[in-house]
């Protein structure tokens, strides 16, 4: 056993009384990177989840400096040592983790990738059926897994920073007889079209449902 794997603390021992902890997890799911407004200036960020060889999983923000230097090295399905980020009390509204916690990086995060560990998981999902979706208070993110009925065209366009981006327009429904338009955004939009067709069921993580 290496001996950065001896010292990592698992994911369900996490609180916010741990000081100096590293995890060795699999990033299980990935948001795009996207700017803010904050205190008259802009900030940015992405989110991503990660699952451990102990079936914990926990939600990860990485900000700023933190987001330029790791957005690109932190794939979905690849596994990684982390250190030095801090940890506070989940906002469950935004945070389909179960986790009490999650964990919040800045410029001083430490990120290793490290070999692929067979005992991880490559997801879990936590998953809510689409009538119950309508019952929750908006915006939450939950998982969900239904049948594709319709999807759209790939479309780009220009976002107010200025950013390039790419989305897709698809409708899941499922056994509670209930639908829901979701937007797909980024490498998932970008999919072959021949993924999409024949009704496909699908499983999509960490899903942010609000208000339009």
């Amino acid at each position: 056993m290496a001996a950065t794997e001896q010292c990592c603390l698992p994911i369900s021992e996490l609180s916010a009384y741990t000081q100096r902890w590293t995890i060795r997890a699999r990033v299980t799911s990935k948001s795009v990177l996207r700017t803010f407004a904050k205190g008259g200036g802009s900030g940015k960020v992405f989110h991503v989840h990660l699952l451990d060889a102990h079936g914990g999983e926990i939600r990860a923000s990485f900000f700023n400096e933190a987001a330029d230097k790791h957005f690109d090295a932190l794939q979905r399905g690849k596994c990684y040592a982390l250190s030095r980020g801090s940890v506070r009390v989940a906002n469950q509204q935004f945070n389909a983790c179960k986790h009490r916690y999650e964990l919040s990086f800045d410029r001083a995060a430490e990120v290793q990738e490290v070999a692929d560990d067979e005992r991880i998981e490559a997801v879990k999902l936590a998953l809510t059926d689409l009538r119950s979706v309508q019952s929750r208070a908006l915006p939450c993110n939950v998982d969900l897994c239904g049948v594709i009925t319709a999807a759209g065209p790939v479309v780009s366009f220009t976002s107010k920073e200025g950013r390039e981006l790419v989305k897709r327009e698809i409708t899941v429904a499922d056994d509670t007889a209930t639908s829901l338009g979701v937007t797909l955004w980024g490498e998932r939009a970008k999919q072959e079209d021949a993924t999409f067709e024949g009704h496909p069921v699908v499983c999509l993580k960490s899903v942010t449902v609000k208000e339009w």
